[in-house]
């Protein structure tokens, strides 16, 4: 797990922009985001603006698991209090 702050975005499929979204249930996701340099400290991952690329990423739901690019599932952490989520992203980035 070393640098897993690094690895934006996440999952194995690269559905997912921010472990903060990641702590989200699958259904509350965002359903696309953009692609490039641009790190968000806070949410841990891809920023909403990217200047550099123009690509939009778009994911699907759990309708159609075998798009290869579903954000469902993977729902570990999801029904923490938001204290606890916080504090999870903030020990997540000592990593």
């Amino acid at each position: 797990m070393q640098g897993i702050w690094a690895a934006a975005p996440y999952l194995h499929n690269g559905s997912v922009p921010t472990l903060a979204e990641l702590l989200k249930p699958a259904a509350q996701r965002v359903t696309s985001f953009k692609i490039g340099s641009a790190y968000d400290t806070v949410n841990v991952g891809l920023a909403v603006q990217q200047t550099q690329f123009n690509h939009t990423l778009t994911t699907t739901d759990c309708s159609a698991l075998n798009s290869g690019n579903s954000r469902c599932g993977h729902e570990f952490g999801t029904t923490l209090s938001d204290q606890e989520k916080k504090a999870l992203l903030e020990y997540l980035k000592t990593l």
